[in-house]
């Protein structure tokens, strides 16, 4: 029996190891591409192929910066040339998360790990590439629950504490409304007839009081209600009236007289609005307060108020300064619960009057003023009425 050299069992035909060498490239899950010391491309598997959507008898001998969009592109031919010189690897052996683009146009993310190709006949690397979007897409939906959890938290803890505050505030208020009300009884006791002029400033003045008394009741009221989704009380009225009455009770805020507010409201038709007065009163109160806030320093910039039809079945109100301004980064993160821009903010304010308007089956959106400030608008759906109907308020 002819003996056999254990060490011939190793050997291989040259021309066999480059066949199982592109074998294993195109069984990969990931694509594999081998570029020279220019980044031309020389391999390119069939899983490079399926997720770059080329062929690779149209890449071969490409550069490898058809793959890259900006601004991987410019920097990869620096890369290749500092390692060429300075042997000093940058990318190469370290695997990281870029971005790749298709043939498509289409970016995406990848995941890349970069090796240099030992002893061949040329200076050549071996990118092994890993499409990640499905991953990365998990990921932001787990940190959007994450976050909508945390939001939902702070929102019950929110309603906890305004049940609270509200059975605090609610005595205090009571009492308030009971001392106006006697002041203005005494004066009616032992003057009934008086026209002095400061006398009567004093009833109307006391009057005022008990009226804002019991509207900050009312308030606290709805939004114990709000916070539990108790049952909304909604009413039919004329919105162009509501906006004149919230403003004449925003008055009592002497920074709305320094500035001034100018109305153009729609009434042709007269829009009218089945609502929760109360609630897109707070609304309005909160945007007028933000469209102040963002003016200090700007004493003769007035706040514009608007209304207009937007077919047939909505009516849209803007609320526009020509303050500060948001700021781009700013504008991703304003409804979120306990985002704030003021220092002394608390952060609930535009959240708060979304979900309101939302409920009420309307739209709270921002769009930066032009050529400054802020444009904040609310829709709600509406009607048209020519004369007034007797439930208007």
């Amino acid at each position: 029996m002819k003996n056999i050299d254990p060490t011939s069992l190793h050997k291989s035909n040259p021309l066999d190891t480059n066949a199982q060498f592109l074998a294993l490239l195109d069984a990969a899950v990931d694509a594999m591409i081998v570029i020279d010391h220019l980044g031309s491309i020389e391999v390119f598997n069939h899983a490079a192929e399926r997720m770059f959507g080329y062929q690779a008898t149209e890449v071969i001998g490409e550069n490898v910066r058809v793959l890259m969009p900006q601004p991987y592109q410019d920097a990869h031919d620096g890369y290749l040339e500092h390692f060429n010189h300075t042997r000093q690897a940058r990318i190469i052996g370290i695997g990281r998360e870029v971005k790749a683009q298709k043939r498509s146009g289409e970016i995406f993310p990848i995941e890349l790990s970069v090796g240099e190709v030992k002893k061949s006949s040329h200076p050549q690397f071996v990118g092994i590439i890993r499409d990640i979007s499905d991953r990365m897409k998990v990921q932001a939906d787990l940190n959007e629950s994450r976050e909508r959890l945390a939001q939902f938290t702070r929102l019950s803890t929110m309603g906890e504490m305004a049940a609270g505050i509200a059975h605090e505030i609610n005595q205090p208020l009571t009492a308030i409304t009971s001392y106006s009300q006697a002041c203005r009884n005494f004066i009616e006791q032992y003057q009934p007839k008086s026209d002095d002029p400061s006398l009567i400033k004093v009833k109307a003045t006391l009057d005022k009081i008990s009226a804002q008394t019991h509207r900050a009741s009312e308030v606290i009221s709805r939004l114990r209600n709000f916070v539990k989704k108790g049952q909304v009380i909604r009413t039919t009225v004329n919105l162009s009236s509501l906006i004149r009455n919230t403003l004449n009770l925003a008055e009592i805020d002497t920074r709305i007289l320094e500035h001034g507010i100018k109305l153009k409201l729609s009434n042709d038709p007269r829009p009218m609005v089945n609502i929760d007065d109360i609630q897109i009163q707070q609304v309005l109160f909160n945007l007028i307060n933000n469209a102040i806030d963002s003016l200090q320093g700007r004493p003769s910039a007035a706040i514009q108020i608007s209304t207009h039809w937007v077919g047939e079945k909505n009516i849209q109100v803007s609320v526009k300064d020509f303050g500060v301004g948001i700021s781009k980064e700013q504008e991703a993160s304003l409804f979120l619960p306990f985002f704030t821009t003021k220092a002394s903010g608390m952060g609930v304010g535009l959240s708060i009057s979304q979900t309101i308007i939302e409920a009420h089956g309307g739209k709270l959106t921002y769009l930066k003023g032009e050529p400054s400030g802020s444009i904040f608008t609310f829709t709600l759906p509406a009607t048209g009425a020519t004369t007034l109907p007797h439930i208007e308020k």
